[in-house]
């Protein structure tokens, strides 16, 4: 069912406020999306190099389109004070988003074929991992965890 938008007013001010909000909108959105045009390289890289079978020598399997799309989406729905991740291509066809800051301080997600992201984090001593679904919105825990990556310098 499609909805229909009504303007807030009739006046020539009220048209001028519309507009001027819908350009603010879709230059915000631009900005957006020009702050995570270095990940979506990295993506387009990794899909480019890993579309065939044997990508890396050792019989790895072609990144999956599902989960380069599932990729995109995750990168897409970061907050934008959220520091982007790497990203890799696995043997098994699936995406990784890393953010790493020393070996013993990185968080790894693995993205693959399902709304299922796989995570696992290392935090100095500390381990952390498990499963999330994502659902169109950047899942909290693993927010959570980049906001913990972000705390350490």
């Amino acid at each position: 069912m499609a909805t229909l938008t009504l303007p807030r007013g009739n006046s020539a001010t009220a048209e001028y406020l519309e507009t001027t909000q819908r350009q603010y909108k879709n230059h915000f959105h631009s900005s957006a999306a020009l702050s995570k045009q270095s990940a979506h390289n990295e993506l387009f890289s990794i899909l480019e190099k890993c579309s065939k079978q044997n990508w890396d020598g050792y019989d790895a399997l072609p990144v999956q389109g599902v989960a380069a799309q599932t990729a995109y989406e995750l990168i897409e729905a970061l907050p934008l004070e959220t520091p982007l991740p790497s990203v890799g291509a696995e043997p098994d066809g699936s995406i990784t988003l890393e953010w790493y800051r020393h070996p013993r301080w990185i968080l790894s997600v693995s993205v693959n074929s399902t709304a299922t992201t796989y995570y696992a984090a290392l935090f100095g001593l500390e381990k952390a991992s498990g499963a999330v679904p994502f659902l169109e919105e950047f899942p909290a825990t693993l927010l959570n965890l980049i906001q913990r990556f972000q705390m350490h310098d």
